[in-house]
C-alpha cells in the first residue's frame, strides 16, 4: 500500500512511497533486458540506417497486433466496436456495470502506450478488460492513428474525437476519466491541455502510466534509469523522434507537454517506476503541476519495469498492486463518496 509523503506542506504534488518490489518484480528484469530489450535496441539499430528502413521497422512493429488477437480478456468481459471517421475503438465492461451504449453515467477513455509505432486494442484488451473491472466503470479504448501512416499530431486529433464522442453520447466530464500508459500517458495529458485551450470540459481526472512527455530526449539520456531500463534501450526513443516524429529534422516544442503551463488540468494520478527511463519525462510532469498548483499523486514504484507496472498484472503482484491503486483513484474520482483503499 502506498504512503502519502510531502516534504512541502503547501505543495499541490504528493510523492507517495511504495514497499519494496517482491521478488517476481526484481527477477524481470535480467529476463526483459536479455530478451525484449535487445530486440527493441536491434529494432532501433535497424530503422536508424536511414528513412526505409524506419518506415519498413515502424510498418512491421505495426504487424505485431494480428497476432494480438489470440489474447483473451477476464471472465464475464463485455466488448462492442466503435467507429471513428479515422480509426476503431472498442467498449469493454463487465457485470455489474451496465451496457455504456445505455447507461451514460460514467466512463474511463484509455489512450494505449506503443511509441506510437506499436499497440492497439488487441494487445491492449486484457489490460483494459482488467482496469474496467477494478475501476468498475466502462473503458473505450482508442486504436488511434500511428507512425508511419500518421503524426502523434493525428493521434491527438483521434483522441479529442474519442473525447467529443463521449460528451455528445451524453457522459458527463465530471465522471470521465481520461488514462493512458507510455505514448498514450502522453496523449492523454496532451488531450487535456488541448480541451482547455479550445474552451472544451476538461476531464475528472487524468490517470497516467510512465508517460512519454517530453519528445526532447535531452533530459532522459542524461537521466541514470538510460543505463537502467530493463525494455527501453537509451536509443529506443530518441530514434522514433528522429526518424518519425521530426519534421524535416525539427521538432515543435509545442509537441510535448513538459513544456506547456498545466494551470486549469485535473487531478493527476501518475504511476513510474523506479528505474525507467522514462522517470525523467514522469518528473518533469510533476515539476508542472506542482508550478501551477494541480493536484498530482507521485507512486514511483520501486524497480517496476517499464509497461509492467500494469500490464504485467497477470504475472507481477506489483503489478496487480499498481493497478488497484489506479482503480480506487479512479472510483474516488468519479464519486468522492467511494473513498478507496489507497485513494486521496
Amino acid at each position: 500500500m502506498a504512503t502519502p509523503q510531502t516534504s512541502d506542506p503547501v505543495s499541490s504534488v504528493i510523492v507517495e512511497t511504495i514497499g519494496p518490489a517482491r521478488i517476481g518484480t526484481r527477477l524481470a528484469h535480467p529476463v526483459l533486458r536479455t530478451t525484449v530489450q535487445q530486440f527493441l535496441r536491434a529494432g532501433a539499430w535497424v530503422a536508424d540506417l536511414g528513412p526505409r528502413p524506419a518506415h519498413l521497422v515502424f510498418r512491421m512493429t505495426r504487424l505485431s497486433e494480428q497476432p494480438a488477437r489470440v489474447l483473451g480478456t477476464p471472465r464475464g468481459t463485455r466488448r462492442e466496436p466503435v467507429r471513428f471517421e479515422h480509426c476503431d475503438a472498442e467498449w469493454l465492461w463487465s457485470a455489474p456495470v451496465p451496457d455504456p451504449r445505455v447507461d451514460r453515467d460514467a466512463a474511463i477513455l484509455y489512450l494505449h502506450g506503443g511509441a506510437f509505432i506499436a499497440g492497439g486494442l488487441n494487445s491492449y484488451r486484457r489490460h483494459t478488460a482488467r482496469l474496467a473491472a477494478l475501476s468498475e466503470l466502462p473503458v473505450l479504448t482508442v486504436d488511434y492513428r500511428q507512425l508511419p501512416d500518421a503524426h502523434p499530431n493525428e493521434s491527438l486529433d483521434d483522441a479529442l474525437t474519442a473525447y467529443r464522442h463521449l460528451l455528445a453520447e451524453g457522459f458527463p466530464p465530471e465522471k470521465i476519466v481520461v488514462a493512458g500508459d507510455s505514448a498514450g500517458g502522453g496523449l492523454a495529458l496532451r488531450l487535456a491541455l488541448t480541451l482547455r485551450e479550445l474552451g472544451l470540459p476538461l476531464p475528472v481526472a487524468l490517470s497516467v502510466t510512465s508517460p512519454w512527455a517530453d519528445f526532447d530526449s535531452a533530459a532522459r539520456l542524461a537521466h541514470p534509469n538510460a543505463r537502467y531500463d530493463a525494455v527501453l534501450p537509451a536509443v529506443g526513443p530518441d530514434m522514433v523522434v528522429r526518424r518519425g516524429i521530426a519534421v524535416d529534422g525539427e521538432l515543435d516544442p509545442s509537441w510535448s507537454v513538459v513544456n506547456h503551463d498545466f494551470t486549469g488540468l485535473p487531478p493527476i494520478l501518475l504511476q513510474v517506476g523506479s528505474r525507467e527511463m522514462l522517470l525523467a519525462d514522469a518528473l518533469a510532469v510533476a515539476k508542472r503541476a506542482e508550478a501551477a498548483g494541480v493536484p498530482l499523486r507521485l507512486q514511483v514504484r520501486p524497480s517496476a519495469p517499464h509497461t509492467l507496472i500494469h500490464l504485467g498484472a497477470d504475472l507481477l503482484a506489483d503489478g496487480r498492486d499498481a493497478a488497484r491503486d489506479a482503480a480506487d483513484f479512479h472510483r474516488a474520482m468519479i464519486d468522492p463518496g467511494r473513498l478507496g483503499r489507497s485513494a486521496a
